[in-house]
């Protein structure tokens, strides 16, 4: 489900309301209709023994009498029947110059019983006491009958209170379930908040618990301890990358110089110089990992220092592209440097980390006989070197994650061309500890376009 828990709780209290509210308003309505109609019939059956002692000692005169005094006026009547049902006296209600019951109930109360029964005459309904007496000898029928439309009208009319008053009463009652669950939530949503803030950049960082000792500050207190296993894994990782890049860069520099002795011997043999040339790239391909290794370890500690100076971008594109000549000479591809002359402060050794990152990557991944092109520009308040290739370009769903470590876009930017995911990453770190950006433009089948830039305007060193 998708809603939010506050709106489901307050949901939940108003239809758990609702029901009960209806329940309750139920059992209301059908206990007063009860309450009400058991003291009209108790009105009923005294009122009915009176008369008939009244007739059977008095006759009709009296037993109008005592019904004017025992029955309440405008909604009652009474009766004596003779056997068979032909009315003798009526006293009351218009309706009591006919049959108010049946014969059935007239001929019971001859054989001497005594009942109270709810009868309909006309548009109301009647509660009937029928009782058997006997006057000079003769059997006859006392029937009183005490009209219920009071009764039903206090109930219709509780009933319209009822309906008029639960939709108000279950609206106040959700305006208020809906503010006690928004209280009740927000130190979730304040916790919530603060933890979508924090990165791994912001692992030091915790959330304030609130005062309460509930469930909601357990959880405050469990991701904070979370948060500090999460910063000693981190610190770990990070440690370990640095200390094991430091460890690596004495013996990638020890053999790199073997090897430039070894290949200085005018008698090696062309297969043996082959394969030292060979041992060189990979060993300056290594020490390029173990540098940018060390790079992302300095940039996630927050120590990655920059020490500004005026740069001629045109020169350090000259510098990034002379050791990387004989890589592009390999697979036939022409490396060609133009655009316009600018400057920018920049740190010069972070600078050519970045820019020879671009250009391996753009020989990396160039078709052979290919064409890698390195320009520098000045527009729009910035400085910057964009290198294009005529790789195969990069799948649309792929170019917003080309920055992010260790990243391939496809199986032809894979391990097998000897990437480690790396490198762009750094010319990203580089760029931004500049204060600058970096961006890809890429068509399928078309090539790349990496771009690096910085500002243009001198800052204060």
């Amino acid at each position: 489900m998708k809603l939010p828990i506050r709106v489901r709780l307050t949901a939940w209290y108003a239809v758990l309301l609702a029901i009960i509210l209806a329940g309750l308003s139920t059992f209301l309505v059908l206990q007063l209709r009860a309450d009400l109609e058991d003291t009209v019939e108790v009105e009923v059956r005294s009122g009915s023994l009176e008369i008939a002692r009244a007739y059977q000692n008095e006759g009709a005169g009296d037993f109008r009498d005592a019904s004017r005094t025992v029955l309440p006026h405008g909604s009652s009547a009474a009766q004596v029947v003779a056997p068979g049902g032909r009315v003798l006296v009526a006293f009351g209600e218009p309706v009591a110059s006919r049959l108010l019951v049946s014969k059935e109930s007239v001929a019971r109360a001859l054989a001497g019983e005594r009942q109270t029964l709810t009868v309909k005459l006309g548009a109301h309904r009647f509660r009937a006491a029928v009782v058997p007496v006997q006057r000079l000898g003769r059997d006859r029928v006392i029937v009183v009958a005490e009209s219920l439309r009071h009764v039903d009208e206090s109930v219709d009319r509780v009933l319209l209170l009822l309906l008029l008053g639960l939709p108000a009463a279950l609206a106040a009652t959700a305006i208020g379930g809906w503010w006690l669950a928004r209280k009740a939530l927000r130190p979730v949503e304040r916790m919530t908040s603060k933890a979508e803030e924090i990165g791994i950049d912001r692992l030091h960082e915790r959330i304030a618990p609130p005062r309460t000792e509930d469930e909601i500050g357990r959880l405050a207190l469990t991701l904070n301890a979370m948060l500090d296993r999460l910063e000693r894994g981190v610190e770990e990782k990070h440690r370990l990358i640095a200390d094991a890049s430091h460890e690596l860069r004495t013996p990638l520099a020890a053999m790199r110089a073997e090897l430039d002795v070894s290949l200085m011997d005018d008698d090696l043999s062309p297969p043996t110089r082959e394969v030292l040339e060979s041992t060189r790239e990979e060993v300056d391909r290594m020490s390029r990992i173990v540098a940018n290794l060390l790079t992302l370890a300095r940039v996630d500690e927050g120590r990655l220092e920059l020490l500004k100076t005026r740069v001629d971008l045109g020169a350090a594109i000259e510098e990034a592209v002379r050791p990387l000549q004989p890589l592009a000479a390999a697979k036939q591809l022409r490396l060609e440097v133009n655009g316009a002359r600018c400057e920018a402060d920049a740190d010069p050794q972070r600078l050519n980390q970045a820019l020879t990152n671009f250009i391996e990557n753009a020989i990396k991944f160039s078709e052979p006989g290919g064409e890698v092109c390195i320009s520098a520009w000045e527009r729009n308040g910035e400085v910057g070197v964009t290198v294009k290739d005529t790789g195969p370009g990069i799948p649309p769903d792929a170019r917003a994650h080309v920055f992010d470590r260790f990243y391939r876009a496809d199986p032809a930017r894979s391990r097998a061309g000897g990437g480690s995911g790396l490198g762009l990453s750094i010319c990203r770190e580089v760029a931004d500890a500049h204060g600058g950006r970096v961006w890809v433009e890429s068509q399928e089948g078309e090539g790349s376009s990496f771009s690096l830039a910085l500002p243009a305007d001198r800052t204060t060193i």
